[in-house]
């Protein structure tokens, strides 16, 4: 029939011309007119094509039967709906990708490059990717094995290895045609059916229908194809962004690809011998600024240099730079606010579907866009796509099939439990709401994590029948807890999680067909309730008019479905392996998508910007311009390079090509660029931002400082909000503006200065306006302080009692940090208990093994110093057997991994026992008694324990357990000395100790000295040998160092000693003179003669000093079980200058406090490094 082009470029009234085509052509009763344009803004472009249809017609109703809007693809369903040409089952993507993962199986045997990808889901979509592209480009798979020996074609062996690739892909590709036929499937390509369908009709059949394409510069071989036969049939008209269609085309071209593309269709014209009328040209744009006119010719001959500005632009287009993504959002949204209110100031109303913003971002943007705009009340579309692969069905299948495949992990587990799909029928009470019930069920699993995780239950137990026996050991009261009731809380939910997982994949993994296993799995979701569990939730959101998620939960139901169909339609008599299945249905799912529907109500549009188009709104916003997306920075990711696309298309017929879309981008990023400044008609705003996450310093894009440079405009700084920042700026709404004021404040606070008067006007206005509730509350977070909140003493005696029973490690956590021990102990709060082997238990355990084995020892009346090394072992090992059968150890027979460690703690115990035997051999003080409780401790009432007054018919009642107190007899005086087991290596530290971090040695020395003296013989004196640490630990040793000497020598006390000329010899009696003690830190000199180790040695101390000591320590117990008591909390966390030791470095409750030493009233409680002559003077009462 005819041929007509619509040609000019971004300077002339396209749509016009269109229209006028169109109106022309529809003079005549009979004719009809088809707009095709591209499907993804089919929708946008349908409103705004009928809408100047209307227009121009002048009328307020009119019939669209005659004149409608229809993309390619809906062409060919309009005309082939009753051919029957389209009654094969389209294949879903999901189905495509289980599809070619069979075919992948089936052709391993023939593949060579490919073999090893086969397996691997991105491979298949690039392969499904790779076909769509054949197709489109009418590639015959036939045609892609190049004939041996073929001259026309100079073959190098780089081209012989792409033809290998390509007899591979024929492989697959034939194989996956040849499933598709067998299946009566098809991929959705109907434009060949449509070309060939318009092909076959009488040559009149369309004479009276004129098709108008439009938004187009390029067109796959397909689309090629059906505009042949279009023109051919009836009257084509085809309307291109180009400005001169007749000059000779250069790569370099701004309208390169719409230029090619009009001499293709018109030399298709003339070889078929279809009239080609005169191009037509439309009207200058006259609803547009000048300015408009002025960009638009200086970026189209961007070729020319040195090209002068004849009118500014500054109304027009503006260039933004904001500090980060979010700033450049809030100035916006600002900026919008700002035009909504000025349009209607001016009798120029402006909607929000005027507005658009565009972006070459969306990963950056895209989840900043709704905060931002809801806070500014800003109503927008976000033309996004989203993966379903985060809604919680499919979370829950993922973990569901993820069970067995990882043999029920604990984290596959419980997110399994916690998807909320899966709740047990007999949790499901009558009398109860769905609510009550699911939070009844949260609460149980989240009891039955702490206890999977305390006792490492995964694996087969939770399948067995019998229930888990739970142990739990107060090591601090030394005695069991009472679990009945967890026990039967968490084997609740074992036993229905055992029921009903363990008895569904007993029977899922025994099917023999995948249609069987698809059936077994359907069942299963419907017996569990999950399709009425999502029913619900989408009749949730409806209330709540969540119409989107609503859909969403409907959308994810039926893409399962879906899938599940095409499994038994692709595979279903096929033999069921439960590896594969998982695979290619968790494959499947994680590429499902929610789809969306276009709205037509007043909303600010979100699009990509390299799909931005002329005149596209009045208003246009493109954001994320630097220098590193705009142009942007391609990387070709399809299975055929841009090398092996240019041999392929050499070797192809004129009607047959594949595009080189990396090449393409490349390419046409000018072309975008233009588009993008034309698609606003009004106004044009082009701005990006200098920093984001570790990107600092970003650049603006090369093509903003071509038009700073070339427009002389001035690059707008647009800062964050500050005080001395403008306030039109960033004010645009109540809900903003409660942020902003509260960010002012802050920085008021922090420079000591106040608001302005127009802030301090506009928080008045905000507080009398319908965010006032919000406003205040927030607004007095500013005077509030993380400070807490001290009790009365009324509440703290209700708390902790009206006397206090504590420890001494626990009043050493109130000096180190009091708001810690009211959580603690006060609060009861602690963290979760992990599977393990922790140091309390380590210590607990070392502490048992030394305590029976001196026990022993004694029971005996044995001397330990006469034990022979097998008497010695014999008792160790006694011991051992012993413990390891208690029940608190219970995890020591867990697993092989358990039973090393057990072997290593055993080995530690064996060398512990040798160094207290060789330290007995060689000092006069002889362990006496171990384990001496003081105090009530649990069940258990030991020695008498410290009882200090706090006033008011108040004490404190210290309890605790000393691990060893040594005695030595000499003359009249009883020499006494504690020893403390630590599991690492601890130093005496008289600054803890001042300040109450370290009490326990002189606490223990204070109860065993006071305890031994209202008890021991009147003629004997007791007198105090000192504390000591001793590490209990299996030394590393240099092998040619590894002695006796210095494997007795890593067990040294440490702590505090009394230095007393009498005691040194009691000490170690085994000295040689001029030599050193492997016990203690004393020496011998030449004269025979016992002495401190170096004259200055810190740790010992006279009598009189233990006594400060003692008395200083009692008055530190006082001092705290007061303040406990008044109810008074401080955030006074300590933090010790000389090792820079804090209390928050290994603290669990610092997300309870938030104790930021950023805020002015959060610091740390300095310990400053003091003398210990400084230190004794201050206990003694003389600060000066």
């Amino acid at each position: 029939m005819t041929l007509k082009f619509i040609t000019g470029a971004g300077n002339i009234n396209h749509q016009a011309a269109m229209i006028q085509t169109a109106l022309e052509w529809l003079k005549e009763p009979e004719h009809e007119v088809f707009f095709l344009v591209p499907n993804y803004n089919k929708f946008e472009r349908e409103l705004e094509i009928l809408s100047s249809l209307k227009q121009a017609i002048g009328k307020t109703h009119f019939s669209t039967i005659r004149s409608q809007v229809y993309s390619f693809h809906r062409l060919a369903w309009y005309f082939l709906q009753r051919t029957g040409q389209l009654g094969k089952q389209p294949i879903t993507e999901a189905g495509a990708l289980l599809l070619m993962r069979k075919v992948l199986i089936k052709c391993e045997p023939e593949l060579l490059l490919y073999r090893s990808e086969i397996g691997q889901s991105g491979f298949i979509m690039q392969l499904l990717d790779l076909y769509q592209e054949f197709q489109l480009g009418n590639i015959d798979f036939e045609q892609l094995v190049i004939p041996e020996g073929d001259t026309a074609i100079e073959v190098t062996n780089r081209e012989r290895n792409f033809q290998m690739k390509l007899r591979e892909l024929q492989i697959i590709f034939n194989a996956y045609e040849s499933e598709l036929h067998a299946r009566e499937l098809q991929v959705e390509q109907p434009l060949p059916l449509l070309t060939n369908y318009l092909n076959h009709l009488a040559e009149d059949s369309l004479k009276k229908t004129l098709f108008i394409v439009s938004g187009f510069s390029n067109f796959s071989a397909q689309e090629h194809g059906l505009l042949q036969s279009l023109m051919s049939k009836s009257n084509l008209c085809i309307d291109l962004l180009i400005d001169t269609p007749h000059e000779q085309t250069e790569v370099l071209d701004l309208f390169f690809d719409g230029k090619e593309t009009y001499q293709r269709l018109k030399s298709a014209a003339q070889a078929q011998q279809i009239p080609v009328y005169f191009d037509q040209k439309g009207e200058k744009l006259t609803e547009v600024t000048p300015s408009y006119h002025v960009l638009e010719a200086y970026w189209r001959n961007s070729h020319v240099q040195n090209q002068t500005i004849e009118h500014s632009v500054d109304d027009f287009l503006e260039i933004w730079q904001a500090q980060t993504p979010i700033e450049e959002l809030r100035q916006i949204a600002v900026e919008i606010k700002r035009l909504m209110v000025q349009s209607h100031k001016t009798n120029r109303p402006l909607a929000y579907r005027d507005i658009q913003l565009v972006t070459l971002n969306p990963k950056v943007y895209y989840p900043l866009i709704p905060a931002i705009f809801k806070e500014m009340g800003l109503p927008y579309y976000l033309d996004e796509t989203k993966q379903m692969d985060q809604h919680p069905l499919i979370e829950f299948i993922d973990s569901l099939l993820a069970l067995p495949k990882y043999h029920y992990r604990l984290k596959d587990i419980f997110r399994f439990l916690r998807s909320e799909l899966y709740i047990p029928k007999d949790w499901d009470d009558a009398e109860q709401s769905w609510e009550q019930n699911r939070n009844r069920f949260r609460n149980q699993v989240d009891l039955t994590e702490n206890v999977a995780l305390a006792h490492q239950f995964q694996g087969q137990t939770w399948l067995k029948k019998e229930d888990w026996q739970l142990i739990a050991y107060d090591f601090e009261a030394s005695q069991l807890e009472d679990t009945r009731l967890l026990t039967e809380t968490t084997n609740q939910v074992r036993r229905s999680f055992a029921r009903d997982i363990g008895t569904f994949f007993a029977t899922f993994k025994n099917q023999e067909t995948i249609k069987d296993a698809v059936i077994c799995f359907y069942q299963f979701l419907i017996e569990m309730g999950i399709e009425q569990q999502l029913i619900h939730w989408r009749n949730q959101e409806i209330e709540r008019g969540q119409l989107e998620s609503a859909r969403n939960h409907e959308q994810t139901w039926d893409a399962l479905m879906e899938i599940l169909d095409q499994f038994v339609e692709i595979y279903g008599e096929e033999r069921f392996e439960f590896q594969l299945f998982t695979e290619m249905l968790m494959s499947g799912l994680a590429n499902l998508q929610f789809g969306k529907i276009p709205t037509a109500i007043d909303q600010i549009k979100i699009n990509p910007l390299d799909l931005a188009r002329p005149l596209q709104s009045k208003v246009t916003f493109a954001i994320g311009l630097d220098e590193g997306s705009f142009p942007r920075k391609v990387e070709n990711a399809t299975l055929l390079s841009s090398d092996e696309r240019l041999f392929l298309n050499t070797y192809l017929t004129e009607e047959q090509y594949i595009r080189d879309h990396t090449q393409e981008t490349i390419r046409k990023e000018p072309f975008v660029a233009y588009n993008v400044f034309l698609s606003a008609s009004h106004k044009l705003y082009l701005s990006y931002a200098t920093n984001h996450d570790e990107q600092q310093n970003i650049q603006a894009s090369p093509y903003l400082k071509r038009l700073i440079q070339w427009a002389g405009l001035k690059e707008q700084k647009r800062q964050s909000l500050k005080l001395e920042s403008t306030l039109t700026q960033h004010i645009g709404s109540y809900r903003g503006l409660v942020r902003q004021l509260n960010n002012l404040h802050r920085q008021s606070q922090d420079a000591h200065v106040e608001l302005s008067k127009s802030w301090r006007i506009l928080q008045e206005a905000l507080l009398q306006s319908d965010y006032h509730t919000l406003a205040k509350k927030v607004l007095a977070s500013q005077a509030k302080k993380n400070i807490p909140q001290n009790m009365s003493s009324e509440v703290a005696k209700d708390l902790y009692g009206k006397d206090i029973y504590t420890s001494v490690s626990r009043m050493e956590t109130f000096y180190q940090c009091e708001y810690k021990y009211f959580v603690n102990f006060g609060l009861r709060l602690k963290e979760r208990d992990i599977y393990g082997l922790n140091p309390l238990v380590t210590g607990e355990l070392f502490h048992e093994a030394l305590d029976r084995f001196l026990s022993l020892v004694i029971q005996q009346n044995q001397d330990l110093t006469q034990l022979s090394e097998a008497e010695k072992r014999a008792f160790v090992d006694q011991v051992l057997q012993e413990i390891f059968g208690l029940k608190q150890y219970h995890l020591l027979d867990a697993s092989p991994r358990m039973h090393f460690i057990r072997h290593q703690l055993a080995k530690t115990i064996q060398r512990v026992t040798w160094a207290i035997h060789q330290q007995s051999g060689k000092s006069l003080l002889q362990p006496r008694k171990t384990e001496v409780l003081f105090g009530q401790v649990g069940q258990n009432k030991g020695i008498q324990g410290l009882t200090l007054p706090l006033g008011a018919d108040s004490h404190l009642y210290v309890r605790g357990k000393i691990d060893r107190i040594d005695t030595a007899e000499m003359e009249d005086n009883l020499w006494l000395s504690v020893v403390d087991y630590k599991s690492s290596s601890r130093k005496f530290d008289l600054t803890e100790a001042y300040f109450g971090l370290a009490m326990q040695l002189i606490t223990y020395l204070d109860v065993a000295l006071t305890n031994a003296i209202q008890t021991s013989e009147p003629t004997k004196q007791v007198k105090p040998a000192g504390a000591y640490y001793f590490h209990v630990h299996n030394p590393l040793l240099d092998p040619s160092k590894g002695t006796e000497e210095e494997r007795l020598k890593a067990y040294q006390f440490d702590g505090l000693f009394v230095d007393d000329e009498e005691l040194f010899p009691i000490y170690d009696q085994s000295l040689e003179p001029s030599t050193g003690s492997l016990v203690f830190p004393i020496k011998k000199n030449k004269d025979d003669i016992a002495s401190k180790r170096t004259k200055n040695d810190a740790r010992f101390y006279s009598e009189e000093e233990i006594t400060l000591l003692r008395k200083h320590n009692q008055e530190k117990l006082m001092q705290g079980g007061q303040r406990i008591l008044s109810g008074e909390i401080s955030l006074n966390p300590y933090y010790k200058v000389k090792d820079k030791k804090r209390a928050c470095q290994y603290c669990p409750f610092r997300t309870v406090c938030n104790f930021d030493v950023m805020l002015a009233e959060n610091q740390y409680r300095r310990m400053d490094n003091l003398k210990k002559e400084e230190i004794i003077k201050k206990m003694g009462g003389d600060d000066e």
